[in-house]
């Protein structure tokens, strides 16, 4: 059957790609920042999704250091930055943004854990022993909030749908993005070209590259492609977020709670203070010597519990911005897990919800300003994308990220792989492409063309 195509072209002034928290976060700044402009927010789904509004635990906790806190607080940010790069105006943004940001939430009346008086409750994060990190409850309440606000102030919703491209100008400036419709037929692809004087891209992280992945529905791996291809520099992309958990269930296990040799008592002890697979901290080790026990399926046979597996999370790269959000590509600016300089190598429990809050606020709001200063759309110079994917691709992929993309020493075959995916850059205009791009820039390795 020969494959067709429907394209329809929709305009607006703000696009924003991703409707999480920090989406939704940029669009609500957007609205109030420049009331009347057409602000359009683009989702796979209607229901919550990705690691904010659909996690686990549903729960999120956010970082609020208090205004005689900031110091301490980036100094514990910096302090776990390394080996990789900080942008300090970011670390000062969140920490300068954090007591609003909490004031924010709590007018949307969100299920804040509280002591017996009624206040605020406080707890240490991961990679930290403060206690000045608060928690709330149910996220589908949480996302009902968002939305109910978000639409107060006009904005706009467009559901079932997912960038594969995004659209530049004869000058390179972003000004729009490419739409594949989810529910179009494998013989079928129903398009949307939408026009924006600015794009505010929310699209998640890297984790759904990988077979074990724990980031909530909805991811797609994209962002990290979609950004480099449209002109962003992309930071600290190989360090990622892993947690341990049972085979089958994804349990939560902490390396720090199975048997150990005296010798690693100490490590052992670290450990258990933070439940990702650390990438700078001496605690490490362990979970290296637990991932070189691997078995053929990635497997880890523990002694009396079930076998354990390692599950990508979440990022702490993405593409470089500035204090406002703004990527290296005019007119681009980004927010949430696909953002990147605020966190190192590790990142505090609670960062990342507070860097979704601080930096789509900012975006939105200077995406905003910028939309309302431009008078006209520019003219589109960029081809169609290309949406193929094979159905093999992804899984493919995935499975290939679960056995070369892990921390610890690289497992036979993994410069074959590379090949493959720079293979896939060249040859492809669309997703697989897009996918080859991201994939390489959490493994570290250059994109040769």
């Amino acid at each position: 059957m020969p494959h067709s195509r429907r394209t329809e072209r929709l305009d607006c002034d703000v696009l924003v790609l991703g409707a999480g928290l920090a989406g939704q976060r940029a669009a609500w700044a957007a609205a109030e920042t420049v009331p009347g402009l057409r602000i359009l927010i683009v989702s796979p789904v209607k229901t919550p999704s990705g690691s904010s509004f659909a996690n686990r635990n549903d729960a999120l906790g956010l970082q609020v250091p208090g205004l005689d806190q900031a110091d301490e607080f980036m100094e514990e940010v910096l302090a776990l930055a390394g080996p990789a790069a900080v942008r300090l105006d970011l670390v000062r943004a969140m920490a300068d943004d954090a007591p609003m940001r909490l004031t924010e939430l709590l007018s949307l009346n969100l299920a804040f854990r509280r002591d017996a008086a009624g206040g605020l409750m406080r707890f240490p994060g991961c990679f930290s022993a403060v206690p000045r990190a608060v928690i709330f409850d149910g996220l589908a309440k949480a996302h009902a909030a968002f939305r109910a606000k978000v639409r107060s102030l006009g904005a706009e919703f467009l559901h079932g749908y997912a960038a594969i491209g995004l659209d530049r100008d004869a000058a390179g400036r972003v000004c729009g993005a490419q739409l594949l419709a989810l529910r179009s037929s494998p013989n079928r692809e129903d398009r949307l070209d939408i026009r924006a004087k600015t794009v505010v891209a929310a699209l998640g992280g890297p984790a759904a590259l990988y077979a074990t992945h724990i980031c909530g529905p909805g991811g797609t791996g994209l962002s990290y492609g979609l950004l480099a291809e449209a002109g962003a520099e992309i930071v600290n992309a190989p360090f990622m977020q892993f947690f341990w958990g049972e085979a089958g269930s994804l349990a939560f296990v902490n390396p720090g709670d199975l048997p150990w040799p005296d010798s690693a008592a100490d490590l052992a002890a670290a450990r258990r203070g933070h439940c990702p697979v650390a990438s700078g901290l001496p605690d490490r080790q362990l979970d290296l010597a637990l991932l070189a026990r691997r078995d053929a399926n990635g497997l880890v046979q523990v002694p009396g519990r079930p076998p354990i597996v390692l599950a990508a999370q979440a990022g702490n790269g993405g593409a470089l911005i500035d204090a406002d959000g703004r990527t290296a590509a005019a007119g681009l600016y980004a927010c949430g897990e696909c953002a990147g300089g605020m966190h190192g190598a590790d990142r505090i429990g609670g960062c990342m919800v507070l860097a979704a809050l601080t930096f789509g606020a900012r975006a939105g709001a200077a995406a905003a300003r910028e939309a309302a200063g431009r008078e006209s759309h520019a003219i589109l110079a960029t081809p169609p994308a290309e949406a193929g994917l094979r159905p093999e691709f992804l899984p493919r992929l995935r499975r290939s990220m679960q056995l070369h993309g892990l921390p610890g020493p690289q497992q036979k075959g993994r410069e074959s792989f590379l090949t493959r995916l720079r293979a896939a850059v060249r040859r492809n205009a669309g997703r697989e492409a897009l996918l080859a791009r991201s994939a390489l820039a959490v493994l570290g390795a250059k994109t040769e063309y």
